[in-house]
């Protein structure tokens, strides 16, 4: 694969992770009209609980689930159809696989922490008209 079809994949990938990680907008207004004096610790931690605890995230874990398993039989079938006709000693492709998931892990929880962030810094931030 090269880079520019893994960058197409991570911006499909964060896109979809962002549209059903962030809540629909009235959620979010209840929310922002409840967290005005608290302070930024309170409200990051509000909005990762609520980004995480809601329906339409469940398709979140959906996709989160499916992009790993089709990580897994992907290296799986790649192992498989190389062992079969290569002629040459097998091959394990375990570790490369883990180590894909493991950063698809990884980056889905950067991506949830960077979007909580976002959320909390708008709901902070004051609001300045005059400009």
């Amino acid at each position: 694969m090269s880079i520019s079809e893994i960058g197409i994949l991570l911006v499909i990938y964060s896109g979809l992770m962002t549209f059903f990680l962030v809540p629909f907008q009235r959620q979010k207004n209840v929310a922002a009209q409840t967290q005005t004096s608290l302070t930024f610790q309170t409200v990051f931690k509000n909005h990762l609980v609520n980004m995480i605890f809601h329906r339409k995230a469940l398709f979140a874990y959906l996709l989160f689930g499916f992009t790993l398993c089709i990580i897994w039989f992907g290296y799986d079938a790649e192992e498989v159809h190389y062992n079969a006709h290569s002629g040459y000693p097998s091959i394990s492709t375990d570790f490369q696989a883990l180590f894909v998931m493991g950063l698809t892990i990884i980056y889905s929880i950067v991506l949830c922490l960077f979007l909580a962030l976002i959320r909390t810094v708008k709901t902070i931030k004051p609001k300045n008209r005059n400009r």
